[in-house]
């Protein structure tokens, strides 16, 4: 009888620890959700530092003469100085968007929709750089804002 009941409570332990594995792995699950925060987490802090270098050397190539006042030059050269992170921000680009697909219909489906349409817009306004200085700037604290303030929200309900 021991024996029986041992083996029942076991099959019981068993099952449920198998349970709570298939929860975390599931489809919008905690666990993808804390991944996917923490991949676009990361690439905000690059592509803030990016497009801060950015705004600076084109900021200085307009009003101090510096990279001998061509703004192709100065957007390079700011480029050029973080093509490390611009490598890990490209990287982790892939890795959001397969992640997003994970999340997107899980039960934190408006926050993320939220954080991927806000990082959409910053990762493609610092990449993919175009427009005016006026433009860019304005932009800049505009995106990097919004997309603070996506995560934010979504860190508050994970």
């Amino acid at each position: 009888m021991k024996k029986a009941l041992l083996l029942v409570l076991a099959t019981v332990f068993i099952l449920t620890g198998c349970s709570m594995a298939e929860n975390s792995l599931m489809v919008g699950g905690n666990d993808s959700n804390e991944e996917f925060y923490e991949a676009v987490s990361e690439s905000q802090e690059l592509l803030d530092d990016v497009a801060d270098d950015i705004y600076n050397n084109w900021h200085g190539a307009i009003y101090d003469d510096e990279f001998g006042g061509d703004i192709d030059v100065a957007i390079y050269a700011a480029q050029l100085d973080h093509s490390d992170d611009i490598k890990k921000i490209k990287s982790n680009d892939s890795i959001i968007k397969d992640l997003y697909k994970k999340v997107r219909d899980g039960k934190l489906s408006d926050e993320t929709k939220d954080v991927m349409q806000a990082y959409n817009e910053y990762y493609e306004f610092v990449i993919n750089v175009s427009g005016s200085f006026n433009s860019y700037s304005a932009n800049k604290e505009t995106l990097k804002k919004a997309l603070s303030s996506a995560l934010k929200n979504l860190e508050m309900e994970i």
